[in-house]
């Protein structure tokens, strides 16, 4: 378990160092509220972005996209909204996707923008 939760804390850091080296300037890692949780809140200049993060290790099925479910989403959706109102937030927002995958001692990453638009299945 323990071995688990540190690779996901590494996907996240991993996650994050990518997003920044793109421009995106972090706001919140793991924010809470309640038991929901939003892996990374940034921004790219002109929105905020929530991003959830999903990690495996090679060869291991689903894939990290294919693990974000309706209910999954609907948690992220909740947290959003919670984050926004704490926040007094005026900026559009906008949900994406970073998939990690280890290979060996190396990470492979994909960000999907848009990975979700609240209300629509």
């Amino acid at each position: 378990m323990a071995e688990s939760h540190d690779f996901g804390t590494e996907a996240e850091s991993f996650a994050a160092e990518f997003l920044t080296s793109r421009g995106y300037c972090i706001l919140h890692r793991n924010w809470t509220h309640g038991h929901k949780e939003l892996d990374i809140v940034c921004t790219d200049g002109r929105m905020l972005v929530i991003v959830e993060v999903k990690a495996r290790v090679r060869n291991s099925f689903p894939h990290p996209e294919d693990l974000l479910s309706p209910s999954k989403e609907k948690l992220i959706m909740e947290a959003s909204e919670q984050y926004l109102y704490h926040h007094r937030v005026r900026l559009p927002v906008r949900f994406d996707l970073v998939s990690v995958i280890k290979c060996g001692e190396s990470m492979d990453i994909e960000h999907f923008e848009d990975a979700f638009i609240p209300g629509v299945e």
